[in-house]
C-alpha cells in the first residue's frame, strides 16, 4: 500500500509543526509528507510543499498524481486553539480533501484534525475542536518517558516552537510518518459518531546499532587467507596436518574418476604369426603373374602386390604434413612457432586439431571441443571439500583423520589464488620472454618460463638476471608444489607432455615408412620366358588348327597337341615360378606385417591427436577454474562493502516522549559473541551457497532449462584461458577482483536470523548499554520505557486540560493502546500512541474560566450556620479562627461534621 501524508494548516502557530517535522524528517525519523499552507475555498489547491529527507520543494499536484501511484490518502488538518489565532475553515479543509481525494484516486481516505493547545486550557470557541466523519484529536499537553513514568505538563502559553516540540512527535504517530515501522493507529480505527474529540499521546524510540552491527560484521567476515574451521554436532572437523599429501590424495581420486580424459584408447600390435598360402591363393597369384606377364607388366604387379599399400601410408601423411599445414606439423613435430619461438601448450593443441583434421581426411572444420563439464564441477566440489568438510559428492568424500574429518588450515593450500601469482619478473626479462608471471597451478606454463629463461641465460647482457628469476622461480614453486591445484595440474601436465612425446615418435614414425623394393632382374627374367613360351604355344596353335582344317592329321590329333602342350607349358611356367618366387612369398609375408602396423600407427597417430586436442582444451579450462576457485577460496565470502549509514541525530530539544539511542557494548563483549556466533555460521559446507551464488550470477542456466541450479551454467562447458571466452574473461575477471563473491552479505543475513531467532539471548548482551542523544547512557529496558511490548490499555492522561466532570467521568482513562515494534538489525524501532475515550468538548477547560476546580484554591461564600459545630469556612462559631479545609469529593463525612459542599 503506498501512502501520502498531506497537512493543512493556517500560517502561525502551527509553522513549528512543520519545522519540527522537517526536523524530524532529516534525521530519518519520518517520511515523506506533504504540506498546505492556509488553502482556501476560492483557490483550488495546485502545488504542495513536500518534505523529504528534510529538504522541502514545492511540487504540483498534478505531477504527483501522475508519477505515483496513491492507494492510501492520509489527511491531517492542524488546529491551534488560541484566542486570536488563524484557523482554518472547515470548508477549506473539506473542499482540499475532496480536491486531493479527486486527484490521487486513493481507495481510502483518513481524515484527522488535531488540536494544539497548552495545559492552560482551550482559548478560543471548543466548536473548532470537531467535525463530524473526522478523527478529531487534542494533543495532551504533557511530556514524559513512557506510559508508565511520571510526567510534567508542557509550557502554560506555548510558542510555535513548544507546539513543534512536543506536539510533532505525536502528530507523526498518529498519521503513520514514522519511518521503518508501520505504526498507523487511526487508519483503520473507524470514525466515532458525533461532535466528539479525543485525547492523543504518543512516544518513540530508536535503538540505533549500526556501531555495533560494524564491529561484529568485522568480527564475523574477518578474512586473511585462512580457513575457518567447521563446527558440527555429528561429527569433528580438524586442521589437516599434512595438506600437500591431502592435496595428491584428492587429485588422485579426482582423475582415478576421470581417467578417460587423460587418455583415449589405442590400438595395439598383433602378434608376429607364420602365415600359410593356400593353393587356391598360391594359383591366383600365379594366374595374376601370367596376366601381368603376357601385358608386359609385371613390376607394376609386383607393387601392387608387395608394397603399394605402405607407398600409400607414407605419401599421405607426407603429404598431409609437408603441403597442408607445414607450419602446424613444426608446431608439433618440434614444438617451435613460425618465428622461432617454443611453442605453448595452446599452440600445440590448435596445431594438433589442424593436423588431425587433415589426416582423417575431412579437412579443417571447427571443433566444438569436448564436453568436459562433469570434470570441472568435480574439480570444484573437491576444492570446496577439501577447504569446509562439506560432503558434496560419494566420489570425493572428505579426508578422514581418524573418527573427524579434515579440512586444509590455508586457502593457498586447496588452490593458490591471486597472491599466490609468480610476478618475480623484471621488465627486461619480461620483456625477452614475453611473460609477465605465471599462475602457482600451471605447470606447463612454469617449464615453459623455465625453458626461456634458460635460453635467455646465454645472452651477455641479460644473462646475470635472467638467473637470479630462475632462481626465485625454482623456490616459490616449491612453496607452492604441494596444494590440490598444482597436484591436479601436475596429473595434466604430465599427460600433455605424454600424449605430444607420443605424437612426435608416430609421426617421426610413419614419415619414415619404407617403399617396396624393385621385383630385381631375376623376377622379370621368369617374364620374359613367360611371354615367348606364349607365343610359341599360340605358333603351335594356329600350325595344328591349319593341319586340321587342311585333313593333313586327324581331326582329333591338333586339339591333343593344343591342350597338351598348354598343360605342359602351365605346369613348366608353375613349377618356374614357386622356384624362383619364394622371395616373393617372403616378402609378402614381411610387407603385409609392416603394412598393418603402419595402420595401427595412422589410426594410433589419430587418437593422440584427438588426445592432444582434448587434453590442451582441459588444460586451458583447468587454469581458467583454477582462477575462479583460487579467487574465490582467498576471500570466499567477498569484500565487505558495507558502510553504515551517517544519520543526522537531533542533539538536543526532544522531548522526552521521543528519543534516539545508540548502543555502546564492551569491546570484549562483541568477540565473544562473534566466537559464538562463527561455531553456527561455519559449518561443514558452507562454502556452497557462495559458490553457487558466483556461478549462478555470472551465467545463470539457460532458459527452459530443465536443471536450474549450479549445475547447468553454460560456464562449465565454456572455452579455458586464452580462448576469449565467457569463462575466460570471468576467470580474469575473478582473479583481478573485478568480480567478487557476495558471501560476506549472505553470512551477515545468517548471522542476523540467527539473533533473531536460536540465538536471540545473545542481542541483551549487544544492547545491554544505550547512549541516548544528549542524555545519560541508561540500560535497554529503562531506554525503551516498555513501549516494545503490547499491553492491555492503562494509565490516564494529564488532567490539567479537563473539567471535574470530565474527572469524574474517568474521561482521562487510556482507551486505546497502539503499540508497534520493528527489528531494524540489531537495533529496534518501536512507537506507542494512547487514545482516550470520546468526550465533548464541553469536558474541556477553557482559559479564563472561573469554574472553580477541585484542586485548586477557591473563596467559598460566608458560611450559614449550621448544627454540626463547624462553619463552612473552616472556622469555629463562636468566631475563633480555625484551620483553613478545602473539602474532599472522595471522603467520606465525619460524625458530626455533616456535609461540605
Amino acid at each position: 500500500m503506498t501512502a501520502l501524508t498531506v497537512f493543512l494548516a493556517p500560517s502561525g502557530p502551527a509553522d513549528g509543526v512543520l519545522a519540527a517535522l522537517t526536523d524530524l524528517s532529516a534525521a530519518g525519523l519520518v517520511d515523506q509528507f506533504a504540506w498546505v499552507t492556509d488553502p482556501d475555498t476560492a483557490t483550488p489547491v495546485q502545488s504542495l510543499v513536500v518534505v523529504e529527507r528534510g529538504i522541502a520543494h514545492d511540487l504540483a499536484l498534478t505531477e504527483l498524481v501522475t508519477t505515483r501511484r496513491i492507494t492510501l490518502l492520509r489527511i491531517c488538518s492542524v488546529v491551534p486553539i488560541a484566542e486570536g489565532t488563524h484557523r482554518l475553515p472547515v470548508g477549506a479543509e473539506l473542499g482540499v480533501t475532496r480536491a486531493l481525494h479527486s486527484a490521487t484516486g486513493a481507495a481510502q481516505v483518513v481524515r484527522i484534525r488535531v488540536a494544539l493547545t497548552g495545559p492552560a486550557g482551550i482559548d478560543g470557541p471548543s466548536t473548532a475542536l470537531s467535525v463530524e466523519g473526522w478523527h478529531n484529536v487534542v494533543v495532551s499537553p504533557e511530556d514524559s518517558r513512557g506510559p508508565e513514568f511520571g510526567r510534567i505538563p508542557t509550557p502554560t502559553e506555548p510558542t510555535s516552537i513548544d507546539h513543534g516540540r512536543f506536539a510533532g512527535p505525536v502528530i507523526a504517530g498518529l498519521t503513520g510518518l514514522w519511518s521503518g515501522i508501520e505504526h498507523a493507529p487511526l487508519d483503520d480505527a473507524p470514525v466515532l459518531p458525533g461532535k466528539v474529540i479525543r485525547l492523543a499521546r504518543s512516544f518513540y524510540r530508536k535503538l540505533e546499532t549500526a556501531d555495533v552491527e560494524s564491529s561484529l560484521r568485522a568480527e564475523i567476515l574477518a578474512q586473511d587467507g585462512r580457513l575457518p574451521l567447521p563446527s558440527d554436532q555429528r561429527m569433528q572437523v580438524v586442521y589437516l596436518q599434512d595438506a600437500g599429501l591431502a592435496g595428491r590424495t584428492m587429485a588422485s581420486t579426482l582423475w582415478t574418476k576421470h581417467s578417460a580424459v587423460l587418455r583415449g584408447t589405442r590400438l595395439s600390435y598383433p602378434t608376429q604369426t607364420v602365415e600359410t598360402i593356400g593353393a587356391w591363393a598360391a594359383i591366383k597369384m600365379f594366374l595374376g603373374f601370367l596376366w601381368a606377364s603376357i601385358k608386359n607388366a609385371p613390376a607394376a604387379w609386383y607393387h601392387k602386390v608387395a608394397g603399394g599399400l605402405a607407398r600409400s601410408v607414407a605419401i599421405g601423411v607426407q603429404q598431409a604434413v609437408f603441403t597442408d599445414a607445414p607450419a602446424a606439423y613444426e608446431v608439433v613435430a618440434h614444438g617451435r612457432r613460425a618465428n622461432g619461438q617454443h611453442a605453448g601448450w595452446a599452440d600445440i593443441g590448435e596445431a594438433s586439431d589442424h593436423l588431425g583434421g587433415l589426416i582423417t581426411g575431412t579437412g579443417p572444420v571447427h571443433d566444438a571441443g569436448t564436453d568436459l563439464s562433469g570434470l570441472w564441477q568435480d574439480y570444484a566440489r573437491a576444492s570446496m571439500t577439501l577447504a569446509d568438510a562439506g560432503n558434496r559428492t560419494s566420489d570425493l568424500p572428505p579426508v578422514p583423520v581418524g573418527a573427524a574429518v579434515g579440512i586444509v588450515h590455508e586457502a593457498a593450500g586447496v588452490v593458490p589464488g591471486p597472491g599466490e601469482r609468480f610476478t618475480a619478473i623484471p621488465g627486461v626479462i619480461g620483456a625477452a620472454t614475453e611473460i609477465d608471471g605465471v599462475d602457482a597451478v600451471d605447470a606447463l606454463g612454469v617449464e615453459d618460463l623455465r625453458r626461456r629463461l634458460g635460453d635467455l641465460q646465454r645472452d651477455p647482457h641479460n644473462g646475470l638476471a635472467a638467473g637470479s628469476t630462475l632462481s626465485a622461480l625454482n623456490d616459490w614453486q616449491r612453496r607452492h608444489s604441494g596444494s590440490f591445484g598444482a597436484a591436479v595440474g601436475d596429473q595434466l601436465a604430465k599427460s600433455f607432455a605424454g600424449c605430444w612425446s607420443e605424437v612426435q615418435g608416430l609421426f617421426a614414425k610413419l614419415m619414415n615408412a619404407q617403399t617396396p623394393p624393385d621385383p630385381g632382374s631375376r623376377n622379370l627374367g621368369l617374364a620374359r620366358w613367360v611371354q615367348v613360351a606364349v607365343v610359341l604355344w599360340l605358333i603351335l596353335t594356329g600350325v595344328f588348327t591349319y593341319l586340321a582344317i587342311a585333313e593333313i592329321v586327324d581331326w582329333w590329333v591338333a586339339p591333343t597337341v593344343i591342350v597338351g602342350t598348354l598343360i605342359v607349358l602351365v605346369v613348366a611356367l608353375g613349377c618356374a615360378f614357386i622356384s624362383t618366387q619364394r622371395r616373393l612369398f617372403a616378402l609378402l609375408h614381411q610387407r603385409k606385417s609392416v603394412i598393418a602396423e603402419h595402420e595401427i600407427d595412422l589410426q594410433n597417430l589419430r587418437a593422440a591427436l584427438n588426445d592432444l586436442r582434448r587434453l590442451s582444451q582441459a588444460y586451458g579450462q583447468f587454469l581458467a577454474w583454477s582462477r575462479v576457485i583460487g579467487g574465490f577460496l582467498a576471500a570466499p565470502l567477498g569484500p565487505d562493502l558495507h558502510r553504515p549509514e551517517q544519520v543526522l541525530h537531533i542533539s538536543r530539544g526532544m522531548p522526552m516522549s521521543t528519543s534516539v539511542g545508540v548502543a555502546r557494548p564492551a569491546e570484549a563483549e562483541i568477540a565473544t559473541i562473534a566466537g559464538h556466533l562463527r561455531r553456527d555460521l561455519f559449518r561443514p559446507g558452507w562454502l556452497t551457497r557462495s559458490w553457487e551464488d558466483l556461478i549462478t550470477r555470472a551465467a545463470p542456466p539457460q532458459p527452459g532449462a530443465r536443471d536450474l541450479g549450479v549445475g547447468a551454467s553454460p560456464l562449465w562447458s565454456e572455452r579455458g584461458r586464452r580462448s576469449g571466452s565467457q569463462l575466460d574473461r570471468f576467470s580474469t575477471a575473478v582473479h583481478t577482483g573485478a568480480v567478487t563473491s557476495s558471501g560476506a552479505d549472505v553470512v551477515w543475513q545468517h548471522a542476523l536470523d540467527l539473533l533473531a531467532g536460536p540465538m536471540g539471548t545473545l542481542v541483551p548482551r549487544l544492547l545491554a548499554s544505550v547512549q541516548p542523544i544528549d542524555r545519560v547512557e541508561t540500560t535497554i529496558d529503562e531506554f525503551l520505557g516498555g513501549i516494545d511490548r503490547p499491553t492491555e490499555p492503562s494509565g490516564s492522561f494529564s488532567t490539567d486540560l479537563l473539567t471535574d466532570g470530565a474527572i469524574m467521568d474517568a474521561v482521562a482513562k487510556v482507551d486505546i493502546d497502539y503499540r508497534r515494534a520493528q527489528r531494524w538489525g540489531l537495533g529496534i524501532i518501536c512507537a506507542a500512541t494512547q487514545l482516550s475515550d470520546a468526550f465533548t468538548a464541553d469536558h474541556l477547560v477553557t482559559v479564563g474560566d472561573q469554574t472553580p476546580r477541585a484542586d485548586t484554591d477557591w473563596a467559598a461564600p460566608q458560611p450559614i450556620e449550621s448544627g454540626f459545630g463547624v462553619s463552612r469556612n473552616g472556622q469555629d462559631p463562636t468566631g475563633a479562627p480555625g484551620p483553613a479545609t478545602r473539602p474532599d469529593e472522595f471522603r467520606a463525612p465525619e460524625p458530626g461534621r455533616g456535609f461540605e459542599f
